[in-house]
């Protein structure tokens, strides 16, 4: 019964959304001019147009000074987060879309009651609708050892797919705070898959930007708890960022960084801007992981003319998913892309989950953002925009070392031979859980 309310939610959610005002691209009158350079310091000047345009989305400017580590590999984000929430001494700040009471999410809520128990300000926000009850019994529990839980939004799966989008609001965030003085930023949930067989990616991030995550966190915070504490952030963040040293962590110093939020509220719709304007100044390459789809029209028009320009773009989409009818979708859409010059690669080493993009060895995006309309148009979301050659390069080597070793390209010929049944399978499906104009 869940399943089925989740699938007619979403369907029913594409619908309602084709039929409302979140239709026109991104216009250029929107974006802002920047007439002053040393208002973003630390952002080239061709894309501190994109800095002005997301602090007038969010209100949150770029932050110099940052010391970012790049995490692809589940295993190694588990150790570092177990290592840094071990040594927690003040507060430790967690909003999850799912934390699971298996193996991984045990010794998380084990350890961070136990920091409850000796008086640091634990907080946990949690998706209701992505639990199931084991789960949330195991979340109601923190209570008892002084941890601030929250679950966002009961869900009333009748009710949701009758009535969207209202049902299909989730907090799909994932960001981790340590001590006001360390951060991760990614697609991982809490839970074992996300640390073993699945891929993903995520940011471990230290320096002023914390004070950006802590304004994101807030807001949901805000929305849960009329009057909550301040949150504890480091005084310090910049030497903290400076001696920042993890061992077996490669991270990069000095580097600027730009919180982007959003949620179904907000008409400003930051994260299509952010995509688009991304796409649609991309100059030599556009590479992006994205495992659920559709975009908006908008964008996949955007995509295509990038292609069509001569820009390099290449999309790693999931090869088997994790969620019914996405493959379909998926399948529907590749035709005019592939016809338009976009690559199309399908991953075969079980399922990718990470949300990132990288674009002309400057510009980075990683967070919890996923290409599609539900991250674009309904859920409440959290990225971490990078403007920096050096890590962006770093994760362009891993993009192409994943194109070798975990996936294989879609040709135009492969899907001009799909029998009549699948392509109607997939016509359905993209009709009637598809992108908004």
């Amino acid at each position: 019964m869940k399943n089925l309310g989740n699938i007619v939610a979403v369907m029913a959610a594409g619908i309602a959304l084709t039929a409302c005002g979140y239709r026109a691209a991104l216009h250029a009158s929107y974006i802002p001019e920047v007439t002053d350079s040393t208002l973003y310091e630390g952002v080239k000047p061709e894309y501190q147009q994109l800095a002005a345009l997301m602090e007038k989305d969010t209100g949150i400017p770029p932050s110099t000074g940052n010391t970012v580590g790049f995490i692809p590999d589940g295993d190694h984000k588990l150790q570092l987060m177990l290592d840094d929430l071990q040594a927690a001494s003040k507060a430790v700040y967690m909003d999850y879309y799912r934390i699971c009471a298996d193996s991984a999410g045990t010794i998380v809520l084990d350890l961070i009651k136990n920091k409850a128990l000796s008086g640091l300000d634990i907080r946990v926000m949690v998706d209701r609708a992505a639990e199931i009850p084991k789960n949330l019994r195991a979340l109601k529990k923190l209570p008892e050892s002084g941890v601030l839980f929250n679950g966002f939004y009961k869900p009333v799966w009748v009710l949701d797919g009758l009535v969207p989008p209202a049902g299909t609001h989730r907090d799909h965030r994932k960001i981790l705070m340590i001590d006001g003085t360390t951060a991760y930023i990614g697609g991982r949930n809490i839970q074992d898959k996300y640390f073993t067989s699945w891929r993903d990616a995520d940011v471990r991030i230290t320096g002023p930007a914390i004070e950006q995550i802590a304004t994101v966190y807030m807001e949901n915070q805000l929305r849960l708890n009329p009057m909550p504490k301040p949150l504890y952030v480091n005084p310090e963040l910049k030497e903290a960022a400076a001696k920042d040293n993890v061992i077996g962590l490669t991270q990069f110093y000095g580097k600027t960084v730009q919180v982007v939020h959003d949620s179904p509220t907000d008409k400003r719709l930051p994260m299509r801007n952010l995509f688009e304007w991304a796409i649609s100044h991309s100059k030599r390459y556009f590479w992006i992981y994205s495992p659920y789809t559709p975009p908006p029209k908008s964008t996949l028009n955007l995509l295509k003319e990038a292609a069509q320009r001569g820009v390099d773009v290449r999309w790693i989409v999931q090869g088997v998913s994790d969620v019914f009818m996405e493959e379909y979708i998926a399948e529907y859409m590749f035709r005019e892309l592939l016809e338009a010059g976009v690559r199309i690669f399908k991953w075969n080493s079980g399922i990718m989950h990470a949300k990132q993009f990288m674009s002309d060895d400057y510009l980075m995006a990683i967070g919890s953002v996923n290409m599609d309309n539900l991250s674009f148009f309904l859920n409440y979301e959290n990225e971490a925009v990078i403007y920096d050659e050096d890590i962006t390069r770093h994760a362009a080597e891993r993009f192409v070392e994943d194109l070798s070793t975990h996936c294989s390209e879609v040709s135009l010929e492969d899907i001009k031979r799909l029998n009549i049944f699948r392509k109607f399978r997939n016509w359905f499906f993209y009709t009637f859980g598809g992108p908004v104009g």
